[in-house]
């Protein structure tokens, strides 16, 4: 198997960021698809992850393997949360789901551009956010955050403060479900823990040197 090259089909500063800190070599090239809302969460990442990945098939390079990511947020008795447009919007969400648990569903598909050989799978996250009081709620919303996040909250940033619990993949609720993709990835021909663990031996050695 020739040299592989990740691609990323996102536009998501969270997940960018993610791989960067962990040092993984990938190119991102933003999607051409938009992101669709169904009753059922499940098909809802599974086919936005999906409809990201292949937007750019034609577009990626030879011996790239492909990533397409979507998160949405699900409870029982709220059903789909999607991400709020406005402030008006995310503080209707984030006081539905004060004080109740709720899942973070993250779909992730793969796709080799040369074989054409995919796979998708879905990855859940429970969460519980705390009862915050409204001028919790109202600091939170002037840092600007909750919008364009599923769920209207960041885990990874201020929004930390109004979650109480999880049960799961934290990077899950962050937006990419890292160990996964990793056991996923050496599938393709590409070893993301062998990767760093490789570059950061190296960079050790250039400055013992």
């Amino acid at each position: 198997m020739g040299e592989r090259i990740l691609v990323i089909a996102s536009t998501s500063r969270r997940r960018i960021e993610l791989l960067r800190r962990l040092g993984v070599d990938f190119i991102v090239i933003p999607p051409k698809a938009f992101e669709e809302k169904h009753s059922d969460p499940y098909m809802t990442v599974k086919e936005n992850a999906a409809r990201k990945a292949l937007s750019v098939l034609e577009e990626a390079p030879r011996g790239s393997v492909i990533v397409g990511a979507d998160t949405v947020i699900y409870s029982g008795e709220l059903g789909v949360i999607g991400k709020p447009r406005s402030l008006a919007e995310a503080e209707e969400i984030l006081r539905m789901l004060r004080g109740r648990w709720h899942t973070v569903l993250t779909g992730v598909f793969i796709i080799d551009r040369d074989s054409l050989k995919s796979s998708v799978f879905v990855e859940e996250t429970r969460v519980k956010m705390r009862s915050y009081s409204r001028e919790e709620l109202r600091a939170y919303l002037a840092t600007m955050e909750p919008i364009g996040k599923a769920g209207a909250y960041a885990i990874q940033g201020v929004g930390l403060f109004l979650v109480e619990s999880i049960v799961g993949d934290y990077y899950n609720v962050v937006g990419l479900p890292i160990t996964r993709l990793y056991l996923e990835l050496r599938r393709y021909g590409i070893d993301l823990l062998g990767e760093v663990v490789r570059k950061r031996v190296l960079q050790g050695a250039g400055r013992t040197s």
